[in-house]
């Protein structure tokens, strides 16, 4: 965990960027502003899934949060076998520290394409940041769950439907320039602040932006309140949780770990509710190698 002088941002229209750092303006919102450093295909940022997910639902009044993309993967459409047995080794290994469940035959079978990936993904966020961060979720549920490479173009499109996306304008906007500016200023970020690790949490407040606190890789969730707090100068207080019920209704596919850690219950605990909701028909898991997801029934099938 370190501490920066001063914070990175963008301005300008899509296409014509600039990236630099220096002052927020002091008319925004005074709540705390997270920026997430992640590579969409890490089994290390896939593994702090639980803790943000828990994090937004209890205290996203307080916050507002950006994903900037980086990766430390080939941007080539497609990856050699060596390097896609070096990855699927990673995953499988993430998968047992982390335990967020993955299917890394991905890799030998259809590897995705890093650079394409996050084209699709700077392209949604064209229409919206909860579209961005929706699409975002459903592209890593394809990849990391579904063993699904999107490789044509057609089946980026398939998750642009299921994250609900306008899709004329997704196509548009994933052919033009302005996702790949978008993503170029991502990363010209990553270098400015020194991003090193992945995942990494910059956390900063308009009201004093002389520091920015940056937190790499993983922490306990008492961290994240702790620094949250500190920004704030006051104790935040945690909005209710849903019920789980509700819940899967909302975000479609859940893993055992993400519901042990979002309701704060052992994973027998979490089991035994999840079995609960699955004999009323509710849910229904699916088994990988690595563990077990859950998918809400009345979802339309991805």
């Amino acid at each position: 965990m370190t501490l920066h002088d001063k914070f990175s941002y963008c301005v300008g229209a899509p296409g014509n960027t600039t990236c630099s750092i220096g002052n927020h303006s002091q008319q925004h919102s005074p709540r705390v502003e997270i920026l997430a450093f992640i590579d969409p295909l890490c089994p290390e940022c896939w593994g702090l899934e639980p803790l943000m997910k828990k994090f937004f639902i209890e205290y996203h009044e307080y916050f507002t949060f950006r994903f900037l993309l980086t990766t430390k993967h080939d941007t080539t459409n497609r990856c050699q076998f060596t390097q896609a047995k070096k990855i699927a080794e990673e995953w499988n290994k993430y998968a047992r520290l982390t335990g967020m469940c993955c299917d890394s035959d991905v890799w030998y079978e259809n590897p995705p394409s890093p650079y394409a990936v996050a084209l699709a993904i700077k392209a949604a966020g064209f229409q919206g940041k909860t579209a961005g961060n929706r699409f975002l979720r459903r592209i890593r549920e394809q990849i990391f769950l579904r063993k699904k490479g999107l490789n044509r173009f057609e089946e980026l499109l398939d998750v642009a439907r299921l994250a609900e996306l306008d899709i004329n304008e997704f196509n548009n906007d994933f052919h033009s320039c302005r996702s790949v500016k978008a993503l170029q200023c991502d990363r010209r970020l990553a270098n400015e602040m020194s991003i090193t690790e992945l995942p990494s949490l910059v956390f900063s407040t308009p009201c004093n932006d002389d520091e920015a606190i940056k937190v790499n890789g993983h922490y306990d969730y008492g961290i994240y309140v702790q620094i949250l707090t500190e920004l704030l100068e006051e104790r935040p207080q945690p909005a209710p949780l849903p019920t789980l019920s509700d819940y899967f209704s909302k975000e479609i596919y859940l893993t055992t770990k993400e519901v042990s850690v979002i309701y704060e219950w052992s994973e027998d605990e979490a089991m035994k509710e999840l079995r609960k909701l699955q004999l009323k028909q509710i849910i229904e898991p699916i088994e990988l190698r690595s563990g077990e997801f859950w998918r809400y029934i009345t979802a339309k099938q991805a």
